[in-house]
């Protein structure tokens, strides 16, 4: 735990057309806060614990829809903040235990923008550069009846929060129709399919405390990293690492089913009845640690996938000369996959003292006391470079701040392509 000491000041639930009818304030009750963000989430999510002397959710039944506000308070500075803006909403309530003097709940919220996704369907086509159709869905689906509506980070804002980023632009069009699907499930779709430059398929889409964002994994691998170490000097500076796990790391029997290493899609042509079969190698990305697996089993196929060209649904405008190019149909896409499935080839968890500036999608470079080998061979017996070294960069996938009785931590699940490039990884 933090040696800081967090004070909630204001822990308040707002009424908002449903049960309750007036703010209650939580603040009193003790409660203890989880608050979570994912890059494989579109909103972000907190539960909250608290003991309700006045038993106020089971007197005023109160089920959901109620929003909440937060702030924590280190010494004199806000630390944590969920205000109005954010729009998180009461989503369930759970575990309640009432005695005679007193009931104890968990409260469950979700953005607001959630609940919204449930009720909005995609009802036209979309054409164009993808980043600008995700704008599109999310402005004009989802959060355009809000007077503060969040921010999409990727398209064309180059700062999130106090950190600078690059232009994350996708580089390929994409055309399709919406079929009455959900905003959020139709962007989900399009990340595989969005183009970050010549040779990098793979985009991200998650909710931050900042906001939306649409990033590309390739320009997510090219930030600063943050330093954390795990040492037991006093001297040292950096920020320090409680407690480290390594959940995972390359798991061959998976990746052969995900197609990882080597896959086939048979592609049909249903404007000019014909099929084709392209074949797809880890090796074509040209990595600079080139996987290796006994017997040459990288080279087979051991996923086999059919899609279809549909031309017609592509067709950019009424002319037939007007046709989604060839280079940004499915056919090209297949290495997504495999790009993807590289990015979570490792998995770790570590501890930290509470730090409410981090966020999902950071890059992190952790420092462990590893002892070094014996420096004879730098290979293991099928021809990988060595990967076992723990330390290294990571992604931030999963973050977790707990925050209760004046103390606080942030939990951090971590992944990294143990095959890339140590400058990027």
């Amino acid at each position: 735990m933090a040696e800081s000491k967090f004070l909630i000041t204001k822990c308040t639930l707002m009424p908002n057309g449903c049960a309750l009818d007036e703010p209650y304030e939580i603040r009193q009750g003790a409660p203890s806060i989880e608050y979570y963000e994912s890059i494989m989430s579109p909103s972000i999510s907190m539960t909250l614990r608290f003991i309700d002397v006045d038993q106020v959710i089971g007197r005023k039944g109160i089920t959901g829809g109620e929003r909440i506000e937060l702030t924590i308070k280190d010494g004199d500075e806000d630390v944590f903040k969920i205000s109005k803006e954010h729009n998180m909403m009461l989503n369930s309530v759970k575990d309640i235990v009432t005695t005679s003097k007193i009931q104890e709940s968990t409260l469950e919220f979700v953005s607001m923008e959630m609940i919204t996704n449930e009720t909005a369907r995609l009802n036209k086509k979309f054409s164009g550069n993808v980043s600008n159709t995700v704008k599109d869905i999310i402005e004009n689906y989802i959060v355009k009846d809000y007077q503060d509506k969040k921010k999409l980070f990727g398209p064309e804002t180059k700062k999130i929060g106090e950190r600078e980023i690059e232009s994350d632009r996708a580089t390929n069009s994409y055309s399709f129709i919406g079929n009455l699907k959900h905003p959020f499930d139709v962007i989900q779709w399009l990340c595989p399919k969005t183009q970050s430059s010549k040779q990098n398929f793979g985009f991200l889409f998650f909710e931050t405390l900042d906001g939306y964002n649409f990033r590309s994994i390739e320009q997510l691998l090219k930030q600063e990293p943050l330093l954390y170490e795990q040492t037991d000097s006093p001297t040292s500076k950096l920020p320090k690492i409680l407690q480290n796990r390594v959940d995972q790391t390359n798991d061959i029997g998976i990746n052969c089913k995900l197609g990882m290493y080597s896959n086939r899609t048979i592609y049909i042509d249903i404007e000019n009845k014909e099929a084709s079969v392209t074949d797809f190698k880890v090796k074509d990305l040209e990595l600079k640690k080139p996987i290796k697996l006994m017997d040459g089993l990288e080279d087979h196929p051991t996923r086999l996938m059919l899609r279809v060209n549909d031309f017609g649904v592509a067709q950019v405008g009424a002319a037939k000369s007007e046709v989604q190019p060839e280079t940004e149909l499915a056919v090209y896409q297949n290495k997504s996959y495999i790009r993807n499935n590289l990015l979570f080839s490792q998995t770790m968890r570590i501890s930290v003292a509470l730090n409410t500036t981090l966020r999902a999608g950071l890059l992190i470079d952790i420092r462990l006391p590893v002892k070094k080998g014996d420096g004879t061979t730098e290979v293991d017996a099928t021809g990988n470079e060595k990967t076992n070294d723990p330390s290294g960069k990571y992604l931030i996938s999963e973050l977790v701040h707990r925050i209760g009785r004046q103390e606080g931590s942030t939990e951090l699940t971590l992944v990294r392509d143990v095959f890339s490039p140590t400058d990027n990884a």
